[in-house]
């Protein structure tokens, strides 16, 4: 039997936590961050913040008291309520939210779901759904349940999907604080929705009672179109990227990196008839090859004492350094020679696209797979930590510490044993895919790297 998480929703009216049947004769019942650190002491796996009048009043959220909860409780919170645009979904995310969850501005307006899918990334959403059972049919309503629409539970559920709604949050109107349960069929009844090529993801939540359980056994939907931001610059296509390295691993590069390689004497120049060594350079991070050169006695020994690549030119004759007109020079990291000392494989940090064209390798036109890209965007991370560009979520996630960003690879690995277990193998690798790079920034916040797993790794394997 799969795994079921438990995720207690706390209703909060005036800053504090109430409790009533139905939404109506609504009491006080404590202080919401003193309820949820004990509902987090007790192993409750997230919670849900929902402010229930603000919408009815015409109000935003309680930031205040959200950022009051993101300083003492230590397991993911969505919070709701009041949410009508992109500013207060990242208002909310900035003050310490997990996610932000819409439902009557979203029902007004469906296009606020993919907006702000759009710029968060569908796992940022979670549209919730307030339904009433009225003559046999599921209605929709707004307002804390107080306005009926003419929506249909289902229909809106698949529309929602289909906008970029990452997880659901279903509430039964009739049945709320009754301690009855949910009805049997909200989630299970909804068939596979969402648009192709897009990973399936559970119907995240139903209502029991006071409290929400995400099941794992629920029927898939389909993950909106903008999926999770990798949440730096959004082009995983190593062919469209410049390349430029950190300053940080530039300098250890050139400065302090010895290359070690051979003299040039031990070189086999006689196969070629004008006495050069072909010189492949392959790009360090992604290891994708960029272009073919060659080099006389000259230019080898002036690339490795400078650390940049300098070729001979065939055509003018005379040595030149790539990237000494254009900027886009090539960082060596490492020299070897092929079996028979007659060809040269140099693995370089570019800077910038390598091909006079301006594409990233004068190979360009050959398809280029993905291998190496997680080296490539580790070297992004790396940048990311040195410039701390605003609005940057991975620069978010440094200035939060180690602390948050540990808590992110953790609950990243949660999702990705849940869809492991559950057996959906695209879910699995979408949310792999978040805690591959969750934990690279882990890496880089703490001080480590790639090549420091590769090392340990190598040592146990030896």
């Amino acid at each position: 039997m799969l795994a079921k998480r438990i995720i207690p929703c706390l209703d909060i009216r005036e800053g504090q936590t109430v409790k009533g049947i139905n939404f109506v004769g609504l009491r006080n019942v404590g202080d919401p961050v003193e309820l949820g650190a004990k509902y987090a002491a007790e192993g409750a796996d997230e919670l849900v913040y929902l402010d229930i009048s603000a919408t009815e009043e015409g109000r935003q959220t309680f930031t205040e008291l959200v950022a009051r909860i993101a300083e003492r409780i230590d397991i993911p919170f969505t919070v709701g309520g009041g949410i009508a645009s992109v500013a207060d979904a990242g208002r909310l995310l900035d003050a310490g939210a997990h996610r932000p969850t819409v439902n009557s501005a979203a029902v007004r307006d469906p296009a606020l779901i993919d907006a702000i899918a759009s710029k968060y990334g569908s796992q940022f959403v979670v549209a919730a759904i307030d339904a009433r059972m009225t003559d046999g049919v599921w209605r929709v309503t707004t307002h804390g349940g107080k306005r009926m629409t003419d929506r249909e539970l289902f229909a809106w559920a698949h529309e929602v999907c289909q906008r970029g709604a990452g997880e659901l949050l279903f509430t039964s109107m009739d049945h709320d604080g009754t301690r009855d349960g949910d009805p049997p069929r909200p989630v299970g009844a909804l068939p596979r929705v969402g648009r192709a090529a897009h990973p399936p993801h559970r119907l995240g939540r139903r209502r029991i009672g006071a409290a929400h359980c995400r099941r794992a056994d629920a029927r898939p939907c389909r993950r909106g179109a903008r999926g999770k931001h990798l949440p730096l610059q959004r082009n995983p296509d190593p062919r469209a990227q410049t390349g430029i390295a950190p300053a940080e691993y530039q300098r250890k590069t050139i400065d302090t990196m010895e290359i070690t390689a051979k003299p040039f004497e031990a070189l086999d120049a006689s196969k070629q008839a004008d006495g050069l060594i072909p010189a492949i350079i392959q790009d360090a991070r992604t290891l994708r090859v960029l272009m073919l050169g060659y080099m006389n006695r000259e230019a080898y020994e002036k690339s490795l004492s400078e650390g940049r690549v300098t070729f001979y030119s065939r055509t003018r004759r005379r040595l030149w350094t790539k990237g000494e007109t254009s900027g886009n020079y090539l960082d060596i990291v490492s020299v070897t020679a092929d079996c028979d000392n007659d060809t040269l494989l140099i693995r370089a940090i570019p800077h910038g696209p390598t091909c006079h064209t301006g594409a990233a390798s004068c190979f360009d036109g050959a398809a280029a797979g993905p291998e190496g890209f997680i080296r490539y965007l580790q070297g992004v991370i790396q940048r990311r930590h040195a410039e701390m560009p605003e609005g940057s979520y991975t620069s978010k996630l440094f200035e939060r510490g180690v602390n948050k960003i540990a808590q992110k690879v953790g609950e990243e690995a949660v999702e990705t044993v849940i869809e492991a277990v559950a057996g959906n193998r695209e879910a699995m690798i979408y949310e792999a895919s978040d805690l591959i790079y969750h934990l690279l920034v882990l890496l880089e916040a703490a001080g480590c790297s790639i090549a420091d797993l590769e090392a340990e790794l190598a040592r146990r394997h030896s």
